[in-house]
C-alpha cells in the first residue's frame, strides 16, 4: 500500500509558500542521525565524533522526545518561524512559549498518554488496534508532571545546551551551504516558476496543481491556509513534515550541496570541518594537473590561499602533488569524483 502526505496546496498557496532557515531543524535532525545513523550513512564520521559530546543525563528531557521508537516526534521542538533567518533566541523563545494544548496534543500522538487522538493510528498506518505510539520516558514524564508549560521551558534549555556542544561551531559553514540551496531554488523559479522547483526537490516530493505530496510510510491530510514552509537540511535523507498551528506545514527536503559538509575530516573542536565553495570550487578544476599559480589565476586568488587550501585537502587524502620539472602540480583523487556528484546533485 503506498502511503503519502497530502498538502492541500493549489497555485495560490503554492504562491505563498517561502522558505526558512531553521537552527532547530537542523540540531533536531542532527539527534535524529545520531541516534538512527543507518538513515545517514554518509555522516558516520560525524556521528563518530559528536556522540561523545553529548550529555545524555544533561540532556535527558531532550533526548527521551528525539529518541524514542515512536513513530512521531513532536513538532513544538521545532517551530515554524515567520522569518527567513530567524535567531536562535527567537526559536528557542516559541518552543518555551508552546501552548500547553498543543504541547499536550503532540506527545499524545507520541507517547502512551491516555487513549490516542483519533487521527494518531490513521496518520501512522497501523492496523486497527495497534497503538504506533511509544513508552513516556522516567526523565520526560518527571518534568511533565509540573505541567506542559514546564516541559517545554526544560527542552528550550536543553536545546540551548545542546546545541552549543553540537551545532554551534559548525553552523557558520553549514549556514552557508543552506543558504545556497535556497539562493539556487529562488534563481530557477525565476525561469520556471515556483511550482517548477518541487519535484527538483527530492524524488518523495511532487505537486499537481492542488496538492503536495510527499511519498513516506504515513497516511495524513494537511491542509495549510499560507502555503508551506521549506527548509533545506544537510542531515535529512529524505523529505520530513513538521505540524504548526492550524493551516501550518514546513516541509524539510536534503539540501543541494550538503555533501560538503561532510567530506573532509571532522576535528572534535568544531564538530566538522566543511567544505566550503572555495575548496570545492579548487577540487572542480583539479581534473587536470594544475600548478598553484595557475589555480590563483583562474580562481583570483592569492598563491599563499591556494597553497593553503591545498595543504587541507591534501591532508584529507582528496588531492596529490608531483614534481614536474620546476613546478609542482596537484590533481584530485578518484573519491573527488563521488563527491562532486554529492555536492552537485542537481543540473542547473
Amino acid at each position: 500500500m503506498l502511503l503519502v502526505i497530502t498538502i492541500g496546496l493549489d497555485a495560490g498557496g503554492l504562491a505563498r509558500s517561502r522558505f526558512v532557515l531553521s537552527r532547530l531543524a537542523e540540531l533536531t535532525n542532527g539527534l535524529e542521525v545520531l541516534s538512527h545513523p543507518e538513515r545517514a550513512p554518509y555522516a558516520h564520521r560525524w556521528v563518530e565524533t559528536t556522540r561523545p559530546q553529548v550529555d545524555v543525563a544533561d540532556l535527558a528531557v531532550l533526548l527521551g522526545l528525539v529518541d524514542h521508537s515512536s513513530w512521531y516526534v513532536p513538532d513544538f521542538l521545532v517551530p515554524i518561524a515567520g522569518e527567513y533567518a530567524p535567531t536562535l533566541a527567537r526559536e528557542l523563545d516559541a518552543v518555551a512559549t508552546a501552548p500547553a494544548e498543543l504541547v499536550r496534543y503532540q506527545l499524545r500522538m507520541a507517547f502512551r498518554i491516555g487513549p490516542p487522538p483519533p487521527d494518531a493510528l490513521r496518520r501512522s498506518g497501523a492496523g486497527a488496534g495497534r497503538d504506533p505510539r511509544a513508552p513516556l520516558s522516567s526523565a520526560v514524564a518527571d518534568v511533565l508532571a509540573a505541567g506542559e508549560s514546564v516541559l517545554a521551558e526544560c527542552v528550550a534549555e536543553q536545546l540551548a545546551r545542546c546545541w552549543r556542544r553540537i551545532m554551534a561551531a559548525s553552523w557558520p559553514a553549514i549556514h552557508r551551504i543552506l543558504d545556497g540551496d535556497v539562493r539556487h531554488r529562488a534563481e530557477r523559479a525565476s525561469r520556471v516558476g515556483f511550482g517548477g522547483i518541487v519535484d527538483g526537490l527530492h524524488p518523495q516530493l511532487g505537486w499537481d496543481g492542488t496538492r503536495l505530496t510527499v511519498r513516506r510510510p504515513v497516511d495524513v491530510s494537511v491542509d495549510t491556509t499560507s502555503g508551506v514552509v521549506l527548509v533545506p537540511s544537510v542531515f535529512l535523507p529524505s523529505p520530513a513534515l513538521w505540524l504548526g498551528a492550524p493551516g501550518q506545514a514546513m516541509i524539510g527536503y536534503p539540501a543541494r550541496g550538503r555533501g560538503r559538509v561532510w567530506a573532509m575530516p571532522q576535528g572534535p573542536a568544531a564538530g566538522t570541518v566543511l567544505l566550503g565553495h572555495r575548496r570545492a570550487a579548487l577540487l572542480g578544476d583539479l581534473d587536470t594537473p594544475r600548478s598553484t599559480t595557475e589555480l590563483a589565476a583562474r580562481h583570483r586568488l592569492s598563491p599563499a590561499t591556494v597553497s593553503y587550501h591545498l595543504a587541507r585537502l591534501r591532508q584529507a587524502g582528496l588531492v596529490t602533488r608531483r614534481q614536474s620539472g620546476h613546478a609542482v602540480l596537484y590533481q584530485r583523487t578518484d573519491r573527488v569524483a563521488t563527491l562532486l556528484a554529492v555536492v552537485d546533485p542537481e543540473p542547473d
